[in-house]
């Protein structure tokens, strides 16, 4: 997907997306990709895969080849951001901070 931001083209990418909600969620990039359950970096990750499916439209199967886990692990990450966005404030908070100084990240919804 290309998008502008602050006037500049740019293509949309899984690193790009992992970067920013790393940031978001202050852990690297490489936390993300761990196999770590803690739940900072959990959340960023589930964050990262929600984006991912919001905004670039991944199947399931291929996050979870990116991500190294199966597609029912993508499944439940999106689904849980789906639900902490309506019952947590603090995770909304984040993801609204994000969307905003982002709004690429606010990608049209896809079908599963």
């Amino acid at each position: 997907m290309v998008s502008s931001h602050r006037g500049y083209d740019f293509m949309i990418t899984i690193s790009k997306i992992r970067r920013v909600v790393a940031d978001g969620f202050g852990v690297s990039q490489q936390e993300i990709m761990s196999r770590s359950r803690r739940q900072p970096i959990a959340l960023a990750r589930q964050a990262s895969v929600y984006y991912c499916r919001k905004v670039l439209g991944i199947k399931y199967a291929d996050l979870g080849f990116y991500f190294r886990r199966n597609h029912s692990n993508m499944l439940y990450a999106e689904r849980s951001i789906e639900d902490r966005k309506i019952y947590d404030r603090e995770t909304k908070a984040i993801l609204e901070g994000l969307e905003s100084e982002f709004p690429w990240l606010k990608g049209e919804e896809v079908e599963a």
